[in-house]
């Protein structure tokens, strides 16, 4: 804490450590990035009130959502691909969450499988769900989901399709047709200048493997298996495709995308239990809105009882504090906990964990709040 007290602190180093076309995935929005320094530039413009003459102020951190207490109103957002920013980080991010009584989502796209992580997770666990084409690997991939554990569900609705990922392109990654072909000499060189990803790799087999998706690839694409996974899951969501899912899910259920009053009512009036205001991160449209801003709106909108989460942009303990005052009942951080692990390995994962609510706390108390139910009525100003 003394040498990385802020998750800033630590990306210059999870920067030297991963390879450029790693660290381009890791870092980069798309086209020019303005959706994603809008996310969190946004953050910086609200400005929260304190009060004073309390005396001393002990916090508690605890939130009740979705069926289920944490021991702090956030959770680790499902990350694809988040084996191939750090080898093993599911495992390890699962772990550390699971210490420390926060949350822990599992994407799809994920390098461990649900089998994995949803015994590490526990009642505290998301399963992510990129809505396949075919009907009978939803149905599987939630069976399997439900029988290793897994309670609550999130279902993506933000990426239609790829986005262009210039950044990545730049960098060297190899994305698209050739994400299955031999290495690149330039990806080996970047790989060989870079010895502590690259054990790491090793260490965990030597290649990035897609385990929740991979049963279902028929064998002659398993070489290919990305192509497979374009195929079923760009552009399958439908309105009609999310009222068979939600009849197929007994379980809590949010919707993880929209930005858009009317997309949340739909998604409300078809029994989904709540939403997750995100712009993936400032990765799929750069004109797209940060959905900080579009939070105290559509809390008003929407009314106080609907359960409102949010992630993208948020990369501090005082980030949280804020997005609570403005309306949100619970928060999702996924590039402040790949910058850990990248930056610091398994003890990275803890570590901003820690951060996180050691912030957050701090915040609360230099505000005058006890409870997490209180930071939301404090008085808040934005320039939104």
């Amino acid at each position: 804490m003394t040498r990385y007290p802020r998750i800033s602190d630590l990306q210059k180093r999870a920067y030297r450590r991963l390879p450029p076309f790693v660290g381009a995935y890791l870092f980069s929005g798309t086209s020019q990035n303005q959706a994603r320094d809008e996310s969190l530039s946004d953050y910086a413009s609200i400005k929260l009130v304190p009060r004073f003459m309390r005396g001393r102020v002990e916090t508690n951190l605890s939130r009740h959502f979705m069926g289920t207490d944490f021991a702090a109103p956030f959770s680790v957002a499902p990350i694809g691909l988040s084996s191939l920013i750090w080898p093993g980080s599911e495992i390890a991010l699962a772990k550390a969450a699971a210490k420390a009584g926060y949350g822990y989502a599992l994407s799809t796209v994920a390098g461990a499988s649900v089998e994995q992580i949803g015994p590490l997770a526990g009642d505290k666990g998301f399963f992510q769900l990129y809505a396949p084409n075919d009907r009978a690997v939803a149905i599987d991939l939630m069976r399997r989901a439900k029988e290793a554990g897994f309670t609550k569900l999130i279902l993506t609705t933000d990426v239609p399709a790829p986005s262009r990922r210039e950044e990545m392109r730049l960098a060297g990654a190899p994305i698209g047709s050739r994400s299955e072909a031999s290495p690149t000499m330039r990806v080996m060189m970047q790989s060989a200048r870079h010895p502590s990803w690259s054990l790491a790799a090793l260490a965990h087999g030597g290649r990035f493997r897609f385990h929740n998706l991979e049963p279902y690839a028929p064998p002659e694409m398993l070489k290919n298996i990305t192509q497979y996974i374009g195929s079923q899951i760009n552009g399958a969501l439908t309105w009609d495709y999310l009222d068979e899912l939600r009849a197929m899910w007994d379980g809590p259920m949010l919707l993880k995308g929209p930005l858009h009053y009317d997309d949340c009512k739909r998604a409300l009036d078809a029994g989904l239990d709540g939403l997750v205001l995100s712009n993936h991160g400032g990765r799929q449209l750069d004109c797209a809105p940060s959905p900080i801003s579009q939070l105290p709106k559509l809390r008003e909108q929407l009314g106080s009882d609907v359960t409102l989460a949010i992630d993208s942009g948020m990369r501090s303990g005082l980030d949280m504090a804020r997005a609570i005052a403005l309306g949100a009942d619970f928060c999702f951080l996924g590039r402040a906990f790949l910058i850990g692990v990248a930056a610091l390995g398994t003890k990275g994962a803890h570590h901003v964990g820690d951060i996180l609510m050691d912030e957050l706390s701090n915040t609360m108390i230099q505000l005058g709040v006890e409870t997490i139910d209180e930071l939301a009525k404090v008085d808040s100003r934005h320039l939104f």
